[in-house]
């Protein structure tokens, strides 16, 4: 039975990206975030960001990359399970795919240039965090293989792809702009 978490975006004001991201693994538990500011470590150098407080899916979450770089991001939907892009993507053995669906729109007044792919996580019910998978899937598009380049005023929408194990239900998806420093990361609680 396909589960399909849909919602009417609500506004709220934001900012996001800057740089070009890079692939990602299954599993990485290097990001903590808090409510008030978080300690970020990725590649062996800490930042600090400051994260937004937890949205719903559905919602509108500002994002900055704390260096200009301004962006409304909107998770549309969560699909769990995913079914793969055509009958020879399939999940690795125990897994299923799930796929975050989100609107990117550049609110600030430079390009947008980032990925995806390497600035969204999923935290799973077993408190682990999930990095994005690079099989594609039926339900929606991921992007141009996660990255975009977004003029100021412009959006794009798109999908971000996980394998999350059998039994592991996705509890929370986290944007962070890659390149950040002392910007505002979104979070959206998955019902």
């Amino acid at each position: 039975m396909k589960v399909r978490y849909v919602f009417a975006g609500v506004a709220l004001t934001v900012g996001v990206l800057a740089a070009a991201g890079s692939g990602g693994s299954s599993v990485s538990n290097s990001t903590v975030t808090t409510a008030g500011g978080s300690t970020a470590t990725t590649g062996g150098s800490t930042a600090t960001t400051k994260a937004s407080s937890a949205a719903h899916v559905g919602s509108t979450v500002a994002v900055s990359d704390g260096n200009g770089g301004d962006a409304n991001v909107t998770i549309t939907q969560v699909i769990d399970p995913a079914s793969g892009a055509d009958q020879y993507t399939t999940p690795d053995a125990g897994k299923r795919f799930v796929g975050v669906e989100m609107t990117i729109q550049n609110t600030g007044k430079k390009t947008l240039q980032d990925d995806a792919n390497s600035t969204t996580t999923v935290q799973g019910s077993d408190n682990q965090t999930y990095t994005f998978d690079v099989n594609d899937i039926s339900e929606c598009t991921n992007f141009n293989s996660g990255s975009y380049t977004l003029a100021p005023g412009a959006s794009v929408t798109g999908c971000v792809v996980f394998q999350l194990p059998t039994g592991v239900s996705p509890k929370q998806v986290q944007f962070q702009p890659t390149g950040f420093t002392g910007g505002t990361t979104g979070q959206w609680q998955v019902p």
